[in-house]
């Protein structure tokens, strides 16, 4: 099952990344982190898990921009604010490394409808604005945990890490900062 690896570069540094995700209660972040922990220590890793507020579920992205691109949030937010989504439950029983990347992810082998659906219809609704999208019919929802040059071979986990998705989110992150900001959320509504 595996994932493309994102690539970043020098020249990067101090860009905005613009991305749509699902991100976990507090409490299943936690769990995560704790999840990332026992796999480190399973199989020798060197790295530690990512802080518990960068735990998310990419579902599209957006771009990366030299700065604070107003307009393009502006379109964002307008063009989610017409998603029509029930929530729906996030479950990942196994952990693996990413091919080609030092990733460690959570994932699950049977790809969530919900979430492809999600996916789809996001990428359908910045299309209709005139934004670019992604739309990857391979995609395979996961949630990284760590980065290690260590591989960690595809298992199954004691316990399942799982939510329930009720708001997805966009996310602006300053590439080279270890942080996150929020800007804007939409309801996931029966």
């Amino acid at each position: 099952m595996p994932v493309q690896p994102q690539q970043k570069y020098a020249d990067d540094h101090g860009k905005s990344n613009l991305f749509l995700a699902l991100v976990p209660e507090r409490e299943v972040a936690l769990q995560a982190v704790e999840t990332g922990r026992e796999i480190a220590r399973r199989y020798g890793l060197s790295k530690s898990p990512r802080p518990h507020e960068r735990m998310h579920v990419s579902l599209n992205a957006i771009g990366t921009y030299p700065d604070f691109p107003d307009d393009i949030v502006f379109a964002v937010s307008a063009a989610m604010a017409t998603v029509k989504a029930a929530p729906f439950e996030v479950n990942f029983d196994r952990a693996m490394s990413v091919t080609n990347a030092r990733a460690v992810v959570l994932a699950n082998a049977i790809r969530s409808e919900e979430m492809m659906d999600l996916h789809v219809q996001l990428a359908k609704e910045m299309w209709s604005v005139g934004l670019n999208f992604t739309y990857n019919p391979r995609f395979m929802p996961h949630m990284t945990v760590l980065y290690d040059d260590v591989p960690v071979p595809e298992h199954l986990l004691a316990e399942p890490v799982r939510w329930i998705a009720r708001e997805f989110v966009l996310i602006r992150s300053v590439i080279g900062k270890s942080e996150y900001e929020y800007l804007d959320r939409w309801p996931l509504l029966d």
